[in-house]
């Protein structure tokens, strides 16, 4: 027996790690633009390492979803080759060419667990810290990545010719009131930006050379005060229950600090339904495979999309029965529905 589970073992092995390749490669792909726009006020190096953080923030969804499609081509391959319907002839249970499964199944699973309670929460809050808080959000809310300036605190808006580091050329400026109640349109010769070193706030100058109306009035000078901390702390995003690993999340309930406890406590069932997830979907895979083996492969990957169809509209449905029932334990919907669907199915299948 043990050489039966090893072929199929290397085999689903094999599968499996492909799969994930490919599917962890197209979430990469499909992650370049939001990395870069995330990256904004960074280099490079940050927009990769935070497109490679978000890619990982999924990994879980990933190696559920790549164990199935590997599961289900490799027991497609065996069962179109006859070699289920040999091992059935034998006298041999479906149960042992499905243990390889299972076995995967649940080293996934405990992997899974170690990932979705203490490595994708910690995934998950660092890919917002990447850039500092304050230099990103200072770099959004500026515009310092477009030719537009917007001067917080001031109904300014400059439109630049060129600038070096803090200081802009050849601006043109809109307001408003416009400039001394002239026009809403006026010029600025050079507009710098500084830190004002001796103010316990830490204020942010912004002085304006040379400026002047399209009517002739003489150039002037304007200074404006502003706090880089206000500007940086605007659209600030505060940590949420996902940022949090799930022993965090635990000691919250039992202090009693979260007057929304079951909150904390649907995040740590739902990460445990999750965890569990590649154990259910191995005997389902198998079936599917059984089923399907005269249809070709195509097919029955068109068939293992209904469990993850069950799956995740259970996961739509518990958190709307969470919104109406506070009930934490409908975090386990998932599973409810993919059992509803894999139970009779596994019935069938395995007792014909």
């Amino acid at each position: 027996m043990w050489r039966l589970h090893r072929y199929y073992l290397k085999e689903l092995a094999v599968n499996a790690a492909i799969t994930f390749l490919v599917l962890f490669a197209v979430m990469l792909v499909s992650l370049i633009y939001r990395g870069l726009q995330s990256a904004q006020g960074g280099q490079l190096l940050d927009a990769l390492t935070i497109t490679f953080l978000y890619a990982a923030d999924s990994l879980q969804h990933l190696l559920t979803i790549a164990f199935l499609l590997a599961t289900v081509m490799t027991y497609t391959r065996a069962a179109q080759d006859r070699e289920l319907v040999a091992i059935r002839a034998a006298g041999i249970s479906p149960l042992v060419p499905m243990a390889p499964a299972v076995l995967v199944g649940i080293l996934l699973a405990g992997l899974g667990s170690l990932s979705v309670h203490y490595l994708i929460p910690e995934v998950h809050y660092r890919k917002y810290r990447v850039i500092p808080t304050l230099v990103r959000n200072a770099f959004m809310n500026l515009k310092l990545g477009s030719d537009r300036l917007k001067v917080p605190g001031t109904p300014y808006v400059v439109s630049f010719g060129s600038h070096v580091g803090n200081e802009y050329r050849d601006c043109v400026v809109y307001s408003p009131r416009g400039l001394g109640g002239g026009s809403p349109i006026f010029f600025a010769d050079r507009i710098t930006t500084a830190e004002v070193k001796d103010k316990s706030d830490v204020p942010w100058e912004v002085v304006l050379d040379g400026v002047r109306d399209p009517f002739g009035l003489r150039p002037s000078r304007i200074g404006i005060a502003v706090s880089l901390e206000q500007i940086a702390n605007r659209d600030r995003r505060n940590d949420t229950d996902a940022d949090l690993t799930s022993d965090q999340l635990l000691a919250e309930v039992l202090r009693g600090v979260r007057s929304d406890e079951y909150l904390p406590i649907y995040t740590l069932f739902r990460r445990c339904c999750f965890a569990l997830m590649p154990v259910l979907l191995a005997p389902i895979g198998y079936c599917l495979a059984e089923l399907g083996r005269l249809r070709g492969r195509v097919f029955t990957l068109a068939l293992s999309l209904l469990p993850l169809l069950a799956f995740y509209a259970g996961e739509v449905l518990g958190a709307r029965l969470l919104a109406t029932t506070k009930n934490p334990w409908v975090a386990w919907m998932p599973a409810v529905l993919l059992s509803v669907f894999g139970v009779p199915l596994c019935w069938r299948q395995l007792r014909r």
